[in-house]
Order: C-alpha cells, then structure tokens, then sequence
C-alpha cells in the first residue's frame, strides 16, 4: 500500500471518551457475552469497552483496511491487540467469513451487535447487510454443525480408514486441467434423466460423461459406461449403489469422506480427493486447506462439478438434476438403493413449488431446496465455465439456461473424447507410493492411538480434582482456587495436543461446539463458586463425552493401521513380482 495514502486524515474518533456512545452501548449489551464490534479506528473506542466490561469478549471487525494500517503505523497498539478480552479481530472483507466463524463458534446465546459512532453516522445500510450476512451465515454454520454430528462416526471412521487408499492414489489435484477445454457432462439420478439416457449413449464419444452418486446405477443400467464415476457419501448404502461388479469398473473419484468399502472394491483406476472439511486426513498428511480443491457441497453433484473445473471443462452439462419432483418421481429408472415407500413418502410429504424449465411448478422439500443453492452457488464461483442445464424437467437452475439434450448433441457432435480418456490418465500417473509418507503417516496413527491411553489417564486425574471442586469453592476458597489453576493447567495439556482438536471435533462436534459456546462464560467468570460450578458442569460433562468415545477412536486408530499395514505389504509383494 502507497505510502501517501497514509498521510489523509482518515479518523473520526475523538480522543477523549465518547460517553453518549458507551451510553447507547451499555443499553444494548444486556446479559449478552459476546460483543460484534464493527469498527476499530484507532482502538479508543475499544480500549473503553475492554475497561467497562472486563467480563466480555470482543469480537472486533474493521472494514476499511486503509484506516487499520494507518492506526498501526501511527500507533503504537501492542497492549491492546495483545489484550485477552479482545478474542478476534478481522480486517477487510476478505476476513469477515472468518470473523462469521469465530462468532458462531462461541455465541451461546444472541449476539451483541456494537458499531462506533462513525460506522452509525455514515453506514446504517451496510451495518444491516453485514448483520443480516451474518444471520445467513450462522443459520449455514448450525446446519453444517448438526450434518456433522448425524454422520460424525460414519465419517470420522471413513477418514480414518482411506489414509490408506490415499497414500497409494492418486489425488485430484494431480489432474489439473488435464482436459483443458473440454465438455463434461454431469450426471445426476432425478426422474428427467429416464427421457436423455439415449442421448447420453449418443453423447458419450463427444464429451466426458461424470456420473454423481447413485447415477451409475442407471447409466449402467442401460449399457453407458461413465468416464469417471465419483463418490462423496459416507453411508454404507452405497454398498446397494455400487452391488454390480460393472459399476466397481469405472474410474472412481473417492472423497475422503465416501464409504470407505467402495473405494475397497473398485476394480479399476481410481484418484482421491481430500475434503477442504477433512480435517483429520489432513492433520495426518501434514496439508493445509489452501493446498486442496474440493470443497464439501449439499449434492455429490457438487462435487462432480468441482472435479469437471479442475479437469479443465470449458463447459458444464447439467443431466438429471431435478432438483424437485416431477411428475411426482424422486429417482430415474434402475436407482433402486431406496425402498420405493421410503421415497413416495417423501415425494407425498414434500411442501414446496419449484419453477421448473417448462414454466410450470414441481413439488420439492428443503432438502432439494438447500441442494439447489449450493448447485447455483458453484456455478457463480466458476464464472469462466459456461453451464447449461439439460435436465427435461427439472427446476430452473439460476446461471445454467435450459437447452434440451438434443440441441447439445448438434453442438457436441464434432467434438471428440477418447472412450477410456480418464481411465488411461489415471494408469499414466499412478506412480508408487512415498514410503517415506507412508511411514510417516503410520508413525502418526500409532503415537496417536497410544496418546488415546494418556488422555484417558488424564481426563480421570482432572476428575478426581473435580469432585471437591464445588464445595471446596464455598468452604475453602483458596484451595478451590488452586484446583481451578490446576484443572484449567490439565485441559489446556489435552485440548492443545495437535490431534485433538483434528479428531474429536470429527467424532464429537457438537459436544466440542456447545463447550466453545459456554467457554467465554466460563473464563471471564471472576466469582469463585460461580466459576466452579460452571466449571463442574460443562468441562465435566465435556470430558466424560470424550472418554465415551476413546474406546471407539481406538478401535478406528487400530483398524486403520491394519489397513495401512496390509497396503504397504500387498504393494511390496506387487513390486517383488514386477
């Protein structure tokens, strides 16, 4: 940034204490903990709210990243920005995702919502767009939370045991656009796909064809073999998806959160994808989220259409995303994983309209409804890929403008696509695996699983100390105080390990969120017996919630290293032969 640009008055704050403003505050905080500040100028304002209300935490958001390197520059701010009731503090809008996060990690209750004078005086409507972005987000982050937690051990347990799968793969980003301007249809198991299968035999010499999900089990059906099949559900239903041996055949793209089993059977070439979500997987390999492509959507479809960007597709076909019910059907012909009573009664109970893209309206339910979100959602994050939705009868998909398969076939009909383009690839770079990671991976599994005995050890150490905690805090003050240091001393020595938060917060993530929300209750909590009770309560409650699940985790860890074992031993045996 120039530096003349910081020679131009840009503050506002007076230096002397805005008593009317810390007024209107003290009026609006209420009970709450938790306090959105929006706006630090030069950190005044913020050095008051810190003093008059030293049992809050502040979450702190500065829009203009001009001003925030002018105060920096001028200032010298160490004190406060090193003060520990100041818990975030995010700068321009490229943080304030981050900010969203950090709230909705900790607010257990509503949020305080604070702006200083300037922010009030000149930005009111932008003040209600960040609240109300907020709102949005945390409604996104509460959903995600609870997803987590219904398929908590399916995944967790997934993640554990592809480690295995992954050291010898290879990953999608590996293939970077690889078919650089290529056409790629999707495809997806709603009831239109019935009407386009015999387009979709016409098309495949013409374009790369990936099925989504349970979509294979209909194109195999009906003798089309997709170029890449590609995986993300961690249920083992998927075990009915992929029964044939004809749909083990196909080229897989397995997330790191798909039912392990399939990618087990898969006979044929297969590449992996690490979830951006994956923090396990992660935390094994040693990556960080920026190195990974894929993101975790509503649909597999998403992540079929996030594998086609990075393959390099010029252009985007949308085949079998109803994304609602026409004609009152859930799935295309040969999509038989579901009990036929399970999806009527879902289709007979669905409370939406949808317009579709005849102009008339199919019934949906929020499910779909969140799935088409995030569809559109990714075809505004890939503006460079022209999207077209093919889907007969399908709802109208914002960005991707309808045209009927036939029409796509004049178009595609000069275009070419080897019959085993990806298949060849994937056999062109599956080259051996880094025995060095793999070791690597395998001594981090096994002083994981043991350090699962430590804490254990641990925890039942804290809750000795615990027991005297609530008494000894109203008869013998300092004593209690002493456990307290010790107790805090002894979670902070488990939480800080670098595998927990990775593990349990896969495993358990609710149960780690609820904590995160009383956390800032309990840490600015001075009254004693107060403290211990919150104390008692939460962190015990906390800690028994993890000793449940160690015998689970070790009996994954175990598993997982069999897993790795038997890899490395079966491709040693191969080597020996080659």
């Amino acid at each position: 940034m120039p530096n003349e640009d910081l020679s131009i008055p840009l503050f506002t704050e007076p230096f002397e204490r805005d008593t009317a403003w810390l007024n209107a505050v003290q009026g609006a905080i209420g009970n709450g903990k938790i306090l959105f500040v929006y706006g630090f100028e030069r950190g005044l304002s913020i050095v008051d709210l810190l003093e008059l209300y030293p049992n809050h935490w502040l979450f702190v958001y500065e829009p203009d990243e001009r001003l925030f390197r002018k105060a920096v520059t001028e200032y010298d701010l160490s004190l406060l920005l090193g003060h520990s009731n100041l818990y975030w503090l995010s700068v321009g809008d490229s943080q304030l995702d981050m900010m969203f996060h950090m709230l909705s990690s900790y607010m257990m209750e509503d949020l305080v919502f604070i702006a200083l004078r300037k922010y009030l005086t000149d930005d009111m409507s932008t003040l209600r767009e960040v609240k109300e972005k907020f709102q949005e987000y945390r409604q996104s982050f509460l959903v995600d939370k609870h997803t987590e937690n219904r398929f908590r051990e399916e995944w967790t347990r997934n993640f554990l045991y592809h480690l295995s799968d992954v050291l010898y793969t290879p990953s999608i980003e590996r293939l970077f656009h690889a078919f650089e301007g290529a056409t790629v249809i999707v495809v997806s198991s709603g009831p239109s796909l019935q009407e386009d299968i015999e387009w979709l035999k016409k098309l495949r010499p013409h374009a790369l064809i990936i099925s989504a999900g349970s979509s294979i089990q209909a194109l195999i059906k009906h003798g089309i073999h997709p170029h890449l099949a590609v995986i993300m559900d961690g249920h083992s239903v998927n075990k009915k998806i992929f029964a044939s041996s004809e749909t083990r055949e196909q080229p897989l793209l397995f997330t790191s959160s798909s039912y392990y089993e399939i990618s087990d059977q898969n006979c044929a070439g297969k590449i992996h994808s690490i979830m951006k979500s994956d923090a396990v997987s992660q935390y094994f390999f040693g990556l960080s989220k920026e190195e990974l492509f894929i993101s975790p959507t509503e649909t597999v479809a998403g992540t079929a259409i996030q594998a086609a960007a990075y393959l390099g597709a010029k252009r985007i076909i949308l085949a079998g995303q109803d994304l609602s019910f026409p004609d009152n059907k859930f799935y295309a012909d040969g999509i038989e994983h579901f009990a036929a009573e399970t999806t009527d009664k879902i289709v007979q109970e669905a409370p939406k309209k949808v317009l579709n893209v005849k102009g008339t309206y199919n019934t949906t339910d929020e499910s779909f409804s969140l799935m088409k979100d995030g569809v559109e959602n990714l075809i505004k994050a890939l503006p460079r890929i022209e999207f077209i939705n093919s889907t007969r009868n399908g709802a109208v998909i914002e960005g991707a403008p309808y045209e009927p398969m036939e029409e796509m076939y004049k178009l595609l009909a000069p275009e070419s696509v080897d019959h085993n383009a990806i298949a060849d690839l994937i056999n062109k770079i599956n080259i051996a695996a880094d025995m060095n990671k793999v070791q690597d991976v395998r001594d981090k599994l096994i002083a994981t699983l043991g350090d699962l005995s430590n804490v254990r050890s641990e925890i039942a150490a804290i809750h000795k100390l615990m027991k005297k905690i609530r008494e000894f805090s109203r008869t013998k003050p300092a004593k209690a105080q002493s456990m307290v240091e010790s107790i805090e001393q002894m979670w902070g020595l488990i939480a800080n390990r670098e595998w927990f938060s990775p593990i349990f917060e896969s495993i358990m993530p609710i149960e780690i969120a609820r904590f995160d929300q009383v956390l800032p209750v309990i840490v600015t909590e001075h009254q004693l017996t107060r403290k211990s009770d919150l104390i008692y309560e939460h962190l015990g409650k906390l800690l028994q919630d993890i000793t449940a699940q160690i015998p689970i985790l070790e009996e994954m860890f175990s598993e997982s290293i069999r897993r790795l074992d038997k890899k490395t031993d079966s491709d040693a045996v191969i080597d020996k032969d080659i």
